[in-house]
């Protein structure tokens, strides 16, 4: 493992945002001194991370030099594990795919067997980033359901109940011998969010409607974990409408019970809008928001008409100018994104909507959900992993698969 100084991750966070810029920008937006810029500017130059461009002086000019990331430098490989799906992805530093592993899981499956299949991937996928990038950010997990980074295990509540209790984390990083990290997918998005997008407001509220409903708010860059470290309390909020529905909370008429893809699921099949159970939800919400039928988009419509009333009602409260959405529900269904429009569109309030899927320029958001976990484990750590091994072999000799 390589060491870092302690100001590389936040330059390298800067970078992920807003590549080709000048020492004396990154200065203003790290709050640093010069040389302390130039210093670390060095230490990742050195490490294959970064590459500077002096481009010519004008008439009047001195010539001007830019930082980026380097094209061969670093890259994550990121595990995205929710419910009807898992995929590990090989990423470069920021979070472009350049190759991806699906894998036959899902709440079912043996933990065990898990463990070997996600391991597999994210070696073979290691092997193939040890040809083309110079170190390793990491690996991040990001999971739809309770997860704690600091343990790096699933803790509850889950779908995934065979896996409750496990340190995933732990035992994927035992399987590799690759530094790994695991988080929750809201906390994710959120840390995906700061650390993506270049345009992102100082403060925002996300909102995740896919399985479940998950709300996080971001205050100065972090994450508001709640003191049960939680994102789920926002779908147990009344939505302000009548119904009978109960989740697991026990309650009635809350955004879990009444406005989840998984209530949208269940609900399209008793209406005879989709045959029998829908394992891909994505599928399920596109191929309704397709149909343009009356009922079809009236599930649709209503979930995220009241889920936006409440984020609405939540951003006044806190003084939030922004509220993000995604998850399956936002990211597959443009009646779903136009409904939380027509909500914000109420005047009396500065908040103003933004989706995930127009945020991040093309890139999953599933991938930088896990990207950002790997991330956060090289801030907390500050340590990358230097690629040599792999093309030397040390690594497959040492954790060769049986």
């Amino acid at each position: 493992m390589e060491t870092l100084s302690i100001n590389a991750p936040s330059l390298l966070r800067e970078l992920t945002r807003n590549g080709g810029i000048t020492r004396q920008s990154l200065q203003a937006a790290l709050k640093v001194s010069g040389p302390t810029v130039t210093r670390t500017i060095l230490e990742l130059t050195d490490l294959g991370i970064l590459e500077s461009t002096v481009t010519a002086a004008g008439a009047k000019g001195r010539p001007a030099e830019t930082v980026d990331l380097a094209s061969g430098g670093l890259c994550i490989i990121a595990v995205s594990i929710r419910t009807e799906r898992v995929i590990v992805s090989l990423l470069d530093a920021r979070g472009r795919q350049v190759d991806v592993h699906g894998l036959p899981l899902g709440e079912e499956t043996d933990y065990a067997e898990a463990v070997g299949l996600i391991g597999q991937a994210v070696l073979q996928l290691t092997g193939k980033a040890a040809a083309q990038f110079r170190s390793l950010a990491g690996v991040g997990i990001s999971f739809g359901g309770s997860a704690d980074f600091a343990t790096g295990a699933i803790t509850t509540p889950s779908a995934f109940q065979r896996w409750r209790g496990k340190p995933l984390a732990r035992d994927l990083e035992f399987y590799t011998g690759l530094p790994c990290a695991i988080d929750n997918y809201s906390f994710a998005l959120v840390g995906a969010l700061n650390w993506f997008d270049a345009t992102k407001a100082a403060d925002f509220f996300l909102v995740v409607a896919d399985y479940g409903i998950g709300g996080v708010s971001s205050i100065g860059d972090q994450a508001y974990l709640g003191p049960e470290r939680r994102p789920g309390d926002f779908g147990h909020i009344g939505s302000r409408r009548t119904g009978r529905l109960a989740c697991h909370c026990g309650g009635y008429d809350c955004l879990a019970a009444t406005s989840s893809v998984k209530t949208i699921d269940r609900e399209a099949r008793d209406q005879g809008l989709a045959i029998g159970k829908t394992r891909d939800l994505a599928e399920l919400v596109r191929s309704l928001d397709a149909s343009q039928g009356e009922a079809a988009l009236s599930l649709l419509e209503g979930a995220a008409g009241r889920i936006a009333e409440n984020a609405l009602t939540l951003c006044r409260g806190m003084g939030l100018t922004s509220c993000v959405f995604g998850g399956v529900l936002f990211d597959c269904s443009p009646a779903a994104c136009a409904a939380v429009e027509d909500v914000f569109a109420a005047p009396g309030h500065g908040a103003a909507p933004r989706f995930l899927h127009q945020l991040f320029d093309g890139r999953s958001p599933d991938d930088l959900a896990a990207a950002s976990v790997a991330y956060h484990l090289l801030s907390e750590k500050r340590q990358v992993y230097p690629l040599a091994a792999y093309r030397d072999g040390e690594a497959m000799r040492l954790r060769r698969l049986s």
